[in-house]
């Protein structure tokens, strides 16, 4: 489990980012749209201004079950060695393990239930 301290270090910067969103998007519009470079240079010092915490790429993702930092799979939010003792369990849907890939965390198949769903529907809607 990763200490609460950094959770929250964390959840400062999510808040950050996101009260400064608009600020920064609308910054790098207009650096873009600026012909001088003067004026470029201007605008750039405002963006340099903000906190650094406020920048989308200090972000890091964290397992939802440990806090881990590392090694997370998007889809579920979840570190490599949860996701698989998860699966393992069937405790996650549309997560299946794969024969042919070997040991490890590799050898989990996702498959999303999108797909699984129109699949399922285009073979009801073929027989009628």
């Amino acid at each position: 489990m990763a200490r609460k301290s950094l959770i929250q270090r964390e959840k400062k910067r999510q808040k950050l980012e996101q009260k400064y969103h608009l600020i920064r998007r609308s910054s790098k519009k207009e650096i873009s749209k600026v012909p001088l470079l003067s004026d470029k240079w201007e605008i750039h010092g405002k963006l340099q201004s903000s906190p650094r915490n406020s920048a989308p790429t200090r972000l890091h993702r964290r397992c939802f079950s440990t806090g881990r930092p590392r090694a997370n799979y998007r889809d579920f939010g979840l570190s490599g060695h949860i996701l698989r003792e998860k699966v393992h369990a069937c405790l996650l849907p549309g997560a299946t393990r794969s024969s042919w890939y070997g040991r490890g965390v590799h050898s989990i198949l996702v498959r999303p239930l999108v797909f699984q769903r129109g699949v399922e529907q285009l073979g009801s809607s073929q027989g009628s």
